[in-house]
């Protein structure tokens, strides 16, 4: 598999010399999937943005494609060209993406450098409009638009020039449920097309539908762990380490239990902004304050405590997956059937039925 990126030993340090990242060696290759997770502070945000060439490591080495990635190699005009051609960058903030007058001379923004002819930026733009279906906002102006239009506009953007490799930035923050799912869906198209997905979050959430592979940073800015998500997200002691989890003590009278929480997106019926604090899943918490059926609360409890404590039986499974059709909701019915059928991944089949049924359930607020 070719390399699209390798680091040697990168240091990156604000100008007080307090360092970003430290002693860095890392490879990414074409066609991977990879998450690069870590606490806020970790330095998540400045590993991408000197994969995209934006920072240079102070010391150390950055190659893209084989090629010295440096402020040098940068000047040269046609490697520059090639370069911004083949990577794409998806910031966490749209706003600092989004500069044009309309949608539509976004998108053909990038184009546009590259020398393509008025017909073909039209046919790209238009392509673009149509594939993430935004066609509606192609004569908005981009202050006009909400964070979940914002955000699919910026990666209209980005992908109009075509890129090998999409680097996302904390690509579900601001993002109502529906818009998250969508942009599951699209991440996971792009890279059936054989495009190679390099994002950074902290949510744990998502992280399993975007990634394959997860490269972990600690708080103090080293590689922690670089291994495949599945590996990577069952290790407590190494989330617990680097600050993706956390401990919580739940009190049944007079005995204490420990339960262990991931950092989430918290929803708040503020608009739908999701915001970056924590949310907490066991026993007793319920943040959602929906109004959705008693069925589906259940349901919710149930998928909860069979991930929480693995004790989950067939019957169980069998008798909620029917109640979940009964109540409509036939793609979670197919996630809790498929527990049944494949124990190897019951647990990753039980979580993507509570990731989707706590959307559903924000949605039926």
């Amino acid at each position: 598999m070719t390399t699209a990126f390798s680091l040697h030993k990168v240091v990156y340090s604000y100008a007080n010399g307090t360092p970003v990242l430290d002693d860095l060696t890392l490879d990414f290759k074409l066609g991977e999937r990879t998450v690069i997770l870590g606490a806020n502070g970790s330095g998540k945000s400045t590993l991408l943005s000197l994969l995209d060439g934006l920072l240079f490591a102070h010391t150390g080495s950055v190659s893209a494609f084989g090629n010295p990635l440096t402020e040098q190699s940068l000047d040269d005009r046609e490697f520059a060209m090639d370069f911004r051609k083949r990577v794409a960058f998806v910031f966490s903030n749209p706003d600092v993406q989004l500069f044009s007058a309309t949608v539509w001379d976004e998108i053909a923004f990038g184009p546009l450098q590259l020398g393509l002819t008025a017909e073909d930026i039209r046919k790209t733009v238009d392509r673009q409009l149509e594939s993430l279906h935004i066609g509606d906002l192609r004569d908005r102006a981009p202050y006009t638009l909400s964070d979940g239009q914002k955000k699919k506009v910026a990666i209209a953007s980005s992908l109009a020039t075509d890129p090998e490799v999409l680097l996302l930035d904390e690509p579900t923050s601001g993002l109502d449920p529906r818009t998250q799912v969508w942009l599951i869906e699209i991440l996971h198209e792009l890279h059936q097309a054989g495009k190679t997905i390099i994002a950074a979050t902290h949510d744990l959430s998502i992280a399993g539908d975007i990634a394959d592979r997860a490269v972990v940073l600690s708080e103090n800015h080293r590689l922690a762990a670089d291994d495949r998500y599945s590996d990577i997200i069952v290790n407590d002691e190494l989330l617990l380490s680097v600050n993706l989890i956390h401990e919580h003590a739940h009190h049944h009278g007079s005995m204490a239990h420990m339960h262990r929480h991931g950092h989430y997106g918290h929803i708040h019926d503020n608009g739908g902004v999701m915001h970056d604090n924590h949310k907490h899943y066991g026993h007793g918490h319920d943040h959602e304050h929906s109004h959705a059926s008693d069925e589906l609360r259940k349901l919710q409890a149930m998928i909860e405590h069979w991930i929480e404590h693995g004790d989950g039986h067939v019957g169980n499974y069998r008798e909620w997956s029917a109640k979940a059709s009964e109540a409509g909701e036939d793609e979670i019915a197919k996630e809790i059937h498929l527990a049944i059928d494949s124990s190897e991944s019951a647990i990753s089949h039980l979580k993507r039925a509570r990731a989707i049924l706590a959307a559903k359930l924000v949605l039926k607020k």
